[in-house]
């Protein structure tokens, strides 16, 4: 069973969380609605292979929080489909705040957006909240540079193992959340690779282990807004930055979380105001952030952001990767149409597109079609 199937949370209750009795029926074939496949592998699972694991885990130190662990994140348990284990390096204390705020945004922003996302985390932080984000270049990583600065922990949720190399080649992003006394979090094996499928799983921890989920900067199909939809659905707040500019497409997203009433943010009270439900609370964060001054952008050239031209395809693709690319930056297509024209096998088509998303080649929107941006 992967971790993220919803059917191990159906066995869990179905044996009122007795992890060793779901064990048992599911080896002894008791139960009907597990597919063979799935069968198969609980079958093939041994105690060596767990022995394993676990070595794996302390060799590295990486905490392991099944869903009844006392230091499982208590807003992440609410969630109608919670991991049923995750796996933590750093400060397990973080993932368990009672202040836990996620931001998100895109992998292109513009300069004004790194200027807010810079002073509203920074100031977020300084006033105690632990700051939640993925970890792709852009603004996730901006969150994460932004409470290195204010010497406040931040939680990075990845799509990948925590010992995965990802973001590619850089790891040092990594070291500095956990030097800071923040944590990496994944509720997949420690080895396991980035992969388009496990985006989604990830954005619902990301939402789901927070009390509000604000969405820095986002395009009217930008993947930042799946994770706004998951906050929705799971009855947390959801708060925007209003653009600059109300023309430029980068920010069209705005419109669509207006529209669903999400909470636009002008300071930093207005994200604590919501999310404080206690009175003494929040007049102690407004004396705080009263104390503390927006720091001047690096560079204001312009109000506006910069015009960004379309990104050429780099020299250093394998074969497949710059097949694929070259016909995206022809024209934008879905998976299928793009296996079509390549002539590529489901699989190696599915490798291409993430080696070259992971490394912001090309971006796929949330209607499933991939652009090179």
């Amino acid at each position: 069973m992967q971790p993220n199937n919803p059917k191990t949370i159906e066995i869990l209750s179905m044996c009122g969380g007795d992890a060793v009795k779901a064990s048992r029926m599911i080896r002894d074939n008791d139960l009907p609605f597990l597919s063979g496949n799935e069968k198969r592998r609980a079958k093939e699972t041994r105690n060596g292979n767990v022995r394993r694991l676990l070595n794996i885990c302390r060799e590295n130190n990486i905490h392991i929080l099944p869903l009844d662990s006392d230091d499982y994140p208590p807003l992440l348990k609410k969630i109608d489909d919670p991991p049923i284990v995750l796996f933590v390096k750093g400060n397990v204390r973080a993932v368990n705040s009672e202040l836990t705020i996620s931001a998100v945004g895109t992998k292109r922003p513009s300069e004004y957006s790194l200027y807010v996302t810079e002073n509203i985390t920074s100031t977020l932080s300084k006033v105690g909240a632990v700051m939640i984000s993925g970890i792709a270049v852009g603004l996730d990583t901006a969150v994460h540079k932004a409470c290195i600065k204010a010497k406040g922990p931040s939680v990075a949720i990845l799509p990948c193992g925590i010992l995965a190399d990802y973001p590619k080649g850089d790891k040092d992003i990594k070291n500095d959340i956990i030097k800071n006394g923040g944590a990496l979090v994944s509720e997949l094996l420690p080895y396991t690779n980035a992969s388009l499928y496990y985006f989604r799983p990830r954005d619902r921890i990301i939402s789901g282990m927070s009390l509000g989920t604000i969405v820095l900067q986002a395009g009217e199909k930008s993947g930042a807004l799946v994770t706004a939809n998951l906050a929705f659905a799971q009855k947390r707040e959801v708060f925007y930055i209003p653009p600059h500019d109300i023309f430029l497409k980068e920010y069209g997203g705005v419109k669509i979380l207006y529209e669903h009433n999400a909470v636009p943010v002008f300071n930093v009270s207005d994200i604590t105001d919501r999310l404080l439900k206690d009175k003494s609370d929040k007049k102690n964060v407004i004396e705080k952030i009263k104390t503390i001054s927006p720091e001047a952008p690096v560079s204001r050239a312009s109000d506006a952001p910069k015009e960004t031209k379309k990104k050429e395809i780099p020299d250093n693709l394998s074969g497949d990767e710059k097949m694929l690319a070259e016909i995206i930056a022809k024209e934008e297509a879905d998976i299928e149409t793009l296996i079509n024209k390549s002539g590529l096998s489901y699989e190696n088509a599915i490798n291409a597109l993430t080696a070259l998303e992971l490394t912001g080649v090309i971006e796929r929107q949330m209607n499933g079609i991939y652009i090179l941006p």
